[in-house]
């Protein structure tokens, strides 16, 4: 009986991978500077903004503001990223001059907005590093799996769909799917080791695979993808589980290898060599990528040591589907149903690449190409050259993830210190409210012991404490002194209600505080004050 064959694997991309994840980033949870987009964490950045940038962004009603909101202040958000991607200059341009505008201005006074949404690729949720989910790439092991079981064979009913198809190959029955063979393949999902994977946001552009006079339709997202040239920038594992039933499988890893080489070199080499399209591939990639095939990764292949695959969005249906049995969707106009054509031969009309500007005729790139590589020792000498051949492009890459992870690390020391600052805010303000909440709890007990007319003497002394903190004095004719001073005077004077010794306290109290707040020498503020005649003298 056969045991399980655990194969540790180390993945390379070898073209930018873009494999979804149904998020985006949005201008209302990313700021753009330096062509790197600053990913930010709203949880976090909340308990950062001040008071007044609360309240603007609670005002912001429509998208734009918001888009204009965190574009203004991009300086500020910047420095507090929490993620950092890399970013087309191109796609940058467009965000300064886009987001936080109106691109359409409708007869009822509202206002269109490019939403400048950009696909995320798949990241782990605990560090937002990308990796590669073990079903994407089960799923291109098994595309290669069939193509080679159906050896070029059509149909064998017109009606015959997707899983009929798989189940008449992988030899089990509808429902009974612990019989598909492919079932005892386990894959991995794959992560870095080490530091993470870069990201690099991208176009997609389409171009037709044979000169023609109508342009091709513009694609109106942007793509974060895995660069491509960037050696074992994750690690996995496959598991080949025996077959209980028999014990005997040509699931092996060797056949494996064997297998997704059969179906994905070709088509690699073919998009090399293009009649239309090489030429507008990036000539430094193609050479790289020429000089592999023929090379290592030729070496590497002959030992069965490893395999190309071709993973993610845009690997174009040859790719993803049988030769000969694979349908093409047609987009039809707006609104219109999609048509299908039956494909016999193996190529499409159109293929999407990657590339840095919009409008590009060259310096494209494939997207999706993977190499997936367990190497025994006695090979270890083939891999190493194929690190040697790809480490001027992964030192590059490397460089720029290592200045980002710094950046980073930066942001967080300072989101830290701003919420231990914010924190110490709170605590000091708490403090102080206890303090003078204490502070007029014990006032009112104070004023609770003391006379009507004592009470009315301890407010007049603090409401001209309030007026002494400006440091300004004041004039005769201001109304708090004949509305307030003079008032409690002429009571003090006229009401049979006051003692003398509260008479005396009120000329205490003004003769020590008033004064230094009345604009009157201290002859002339005795004698209009009438302080004499509080204290009962002549």
């Amino acid at each position: 009986m056969q045991n399980t064959d655990y194969r540790p694997i180390t993945l390379t991309p070898l073209s930018p991978i873009h494999i979804g994840c149904d998020e985006d980033y949005v201008p209302t949870n990313f700021v753009i500077q330096d062509n790197l987009l600053h990913y930010l964490d709203m949880t976090m950045l909340a308990d950062l903004l001040e008071d007044d940038e609360r309240r603007k962004l609670g005002e912001s009603q429509t998208i734009g503001a918001i888009q204009y909101f965190f574009k203004s202040r991009r300086d500020r958000f910047a420095p507090l990223a929490h993620h950092i991607v890399g970013i087309a200059s191109d796609i940058a341009q467009e965000y300064e001059t886009k987001a936080g505008r109106p691109v359409q201005s409708l007869t009822n006074s509202n206002h269109t907005y490019n939403l400048f949404p950009i696909s995320r690729t798949s990241y782990r949720s605990l560090d937002l590093s990308p990796y590669l989910p073990g079903s994407s790439l089960k799923g291109s092991i098994r595309t290669a799996w069939l193509n080679t079981i159906n050896q070029g064979r059509p149909l064998s009913d017109a009606k015959e769909n997707n899983q009929a198809l798989q189940q008449r190959l992988l030899g089990y029955s509808a429902g009974q799917f612990e019989n598909d063979p492919l079932r005892h393949l386990h894959v991995a999902d794959a992560h870095h080791e080490e530091d993470p994977a870069p990201t690099h946001i991208l176009y997609a552009v389409s171009k037709k695979k044979r000169p023609s006079e109508h342009g091709t339709p513009e694609l109106k997202v942007f793509l974060e993808t895995i660069p491509g040239l960037l050696s074992d920038a994750f690690s996995g594992e496959i598991r080949i589980c025996p077959d209980n039933k028999d014990g005997a499988s040509n699931l092996t890893w060797q056949h494996l290898c064997d297998v997704c080489n059969a179906f994905y070199w070709p088509q690699l080499e073919a998009e090399l060599d293009h009649t239309h399209l090489a030429k507008m591939l990036d000539p430094a990639w193609r050479q790289v990528i020429q000089d592999l095939l023929r090379e290592e990764l030729a070496e590497l292949r002959a030992k069965q040591q490893g395999f190309l695959l071709r993973v993610g969005k845009h690997s174009g249906a040859e790719s993803v589907t049988l030769d000969v049995v694979r349908d093409i969707k047609i987009l039809g106009k707006k609104g219109a149903p999609p048509s299908y054509r039956k494909e016999t031969t193996k190529e499409t009309t159109e293929k999407r690449f990657a590339s840095e500007r919009k409008d590009a005729a060259n310096n494209l790139l494939p997207f999706g190409w993977l190499w997936v590589e367990s190497c025994q020792d006695a090979y270890q000498y083939l891999s190493i050259a194929m690190r040697d051949r790809l480490r001027p492009h992964t030192l590059v890459l490397r460089e720029a993830q290592q200045n980002r992870l710094e950046q980073i690390e930066q942001a967080r020391k300072q989101r830290d210190a701003a919420r231990q600052a914010a924190e110490q805010k709170r605590l000091q303000a708490e403090q102080t409210a206890r303090l003078e909440a204490a502070a007029a709890q014990a006032k009112a007990a104070e004023l609770a012991k003391l006379s009507e007319n004592m009470r009315q003497i301890v407010q007049l002394r603090d409401a001209i404490d309030k007026r002494l903190v400006i440091g300004q004095k004041i004039p005769v004719s201001d109304h708090f002194f004949g509305g307030h001073i003079m008032a409690l005077v002429q009571q003090a004077l006229a009401s049979q209600d006051w003692s003398s010794e509260e008479r005396n306290a009120l000329a205490a109290m003004l003769e020590e505080r008033a004064s230094k707040l009345i604009n009157l020498d201290a002859k002339d503020f005795r004698k209009k004050l009438k302080l004499a005649a509080l204290r009962g003298q002549a």
